[in-house]
């Protein structure tokens, strides 16, 4: 009777080890298939971009405003700091995903027309920009009245301070 005991509890043990390491294996396999989809595996997996396309017209139906991300996976510090820096924060990812719609344009790719249109009323001079739009596709001015785009690095705290800045604009438009 304890060699049958002894046998099931050993077997019980394997069978609850398999499944918990094919679990553990699926939930990779996801989340690498999730990273191969989006701009720089490493850190910026987790927000949802959208093309252009896909963005613009989430945008309209759900009137939300759009961020557009002109940007490479690699090679541009303003680019990799973005993707260290701000984009691996799970407070900045969740705020993006939840009240935005975040576009990704890869300028290591062909742009078609409308992202190079899109650009060049930017001034992005095909070179990384960031962007802030409203559902309209227009830009979003900061208090002083100047297009919300940044060339350059955006720390954390900053750009936190942008979106927040950006959903009280699009709050106060809705309670008009």
């Amino acid at each position: 009777m304890k060699t049958i005991l002894t046998i099931f509890a050993i077997s019980s043990l394997l069978i609850f080890s398999t499944s918990t390491y094919s679990h553990e294996k699926e939930h990779d396999d996801i989340q690498k298939k999730a990273a191969d989809n989006k701009p720089d595996a490493k850190y910026a997996w987790k927000v949802n971009w959208n093309t252009l396309d896909e963005g613009m017209k989430k945008s309209r139906e759900l009137k939300k405003p759009i961020i557009v991300d002109f940007g490479t996976h690699e090679g541009c510090t303003r680019c990799e700091f973005l993707q260290k820096n701000v984009y691996s924060k799970d407070s900045i990812v969740d705020k993006i995903n939840n009240d935005f719609i975040p576009i990704f344009i890869d300028l290591s790719e062909d742009l078609s027309p409308d992202e190079q249109a899109l650009g060049e009323k930017h001034d992005f001079h095909d070179d990384c920009l960031l962007v802030f739009l409203n559902y309209k596709k227009e830009p979003i001015f900061d208090e002083q009245g100047g297009k919300m785009c940044f060339a350059e690095e955006v720390k954390p705290e900053v750009f936190m301070r942008y979106l927040d800045y950006v959903i009280g604009i699009y709050e106060g438009e809705n309670t008009k």
